[in-house]
């Protein structure tokens, strides 16, 4: 037998084209060779996420099995000197005394940079995270409130900068 002839063997019948969608089932003896590749193939995959799974996950896990024993500290530097400034510093620090983050009030002439001197000692790690008050908040937000301003971004009061990647135990 040549291998011509094989492969004819193998083929299915030309009226495949002729053939109606969805006319044959999944394990019908013509889709035999598809049948086995695709199945192959999705037992192959799935075989291969639950490796996956059991490899990676217990890493994971194993790295968020306890929460930081000790409370992380963070700064709030009121920029503003305002009402908003005020009212955000009491807020927060009360706030802060129910979780694991303390933060404690910093004097804004720490940081002659202004907030971008902040930025720069949360990059240096001097602390988890800090809350800027920004400049100005309280003056955009009255000239807002006595003449209204489609422009004004309440967003633009406040700023938060956080070391994501750092080790508690640094």
């Amino acid at each position: 037998m040549s291998d011509y002839q094989i492969d004819r063997d193998r083929m299915p019948p030309r009226s495949i084209a002729t053939e109606k969608p969805f006319s044959r089932q999944f394990f019908s003896p013509i889709n035999a060779v598809q049948r086995k590749i695709y199945l192959k193939g999705l037992i192959g995959g799935c075989f291969m996420v639950i490796i996956t799974i059991f490899a990676v996950f217990p890493i994971y896990w194993g790295a968020l099995w306890k929460t930081p024993q000790r409370s992380l500290k963070g700064w709030i530097v009121d920029f503003d000197g305002g009402p908003v400034g005020q009212a955000m510093t009491t807020q927060m620090v009360s706030a802060s005394s129910q979780t694991k983050l303390t933060l404690a009030v910093m004097p804004s002439n720490n940081f002659p940079g202004g907030p971008n001197g902040l930025a720069r000692s949360v990059v240096e790690q001097h602390t988890w995270v800090a809350v800027t008050i920004n400049p100005g908040a309280s003056e955009r937000l009255q000239a807002s409130y006595s003449s209204p301003n489609p422009t004004y971004d309440g967003s633009d009061a406040i700023t938060v900068y956080g070391a994501e990647a750092r080790n508690e135990n640094a």
